[in-house]
């Protein structure tokens, strides 16, 4: 198997902008945008619900990077753990640039299996934590005259659903 390529080198595409992103603990799509985002010059500030894991994230993109981003724990379901998220983000970086709506669940359970709980707990973090960020970072937006960016990571899932997955394809295809 060939190896990978060279991760490219930055060209400060985001010098000067705050970034934020959500669901970043860990070595999935999250992590790897906050790390592009600082190797491209951006200010983070990464969130999840994971404490020890958002830490030991922060930790490994420092060793990676040189820059440690900001961290807060922040569960999407909760309004006020959201409003937190972005207030620490307007006391730590200065504002919000750029949002990365990555948070996300998923499951497998076929539909006549599956109870309201776990439809729920997948729509909760999926999707209304995806408006709730959303609203929440478009009116500091607004209200700072910021013309950024929210970047919602949706899933090919949504429009071509996949066997036990209604919930997840649900959820995506509404992001």
């Amino acid at each position: 198997m060939p190896a990978a390529p060279a991760e490219p080198e930055g060209r400060d595409l985001l010098a000067g902008k705050s970034v934020v992103v959500t669901a970043a603990a860990g070595t999935g799509i999250g992590s790897a945008v906050a790390k592009r985002a600082i190797v491209e010059g951006g200010s983070v500030l990464i969130s999840d619900i994971h404490e020890r894991r958002l830490d030991e994230t922060a930790e490994r993109l420092e060793s990676e990077t040189g820059v440690r981003p900001l961290t807060t724990v922040c569960n999407v379901t909760e309004e006020d753990d959201v409003q937190a998220l972005v207030a620490a983000a307007v006391d730590g970086l200065g504002g919000i640039d750029v949002m990365m709506n990555n948070a996300g669940l998923g499951g497998s359970v076929k539909l006549v299996d599956m109870a309201d709980e776990q439809w729920n707990a997948v729509i909760g973090v999926t999707l209304d934590g995806t408006m709730r960020c959303t609203r929440a970072v478009l009116r500091h937006m607004i209200d700072a005259g910021i013309e950024g960016a929210i970047v919602n990571n949706a899933s090919v899932v949504g429009w071509r659903a996949q066997d036990e997955q209604c919930h997840y394809a649900a959820a995506k295809a509404g992001v």
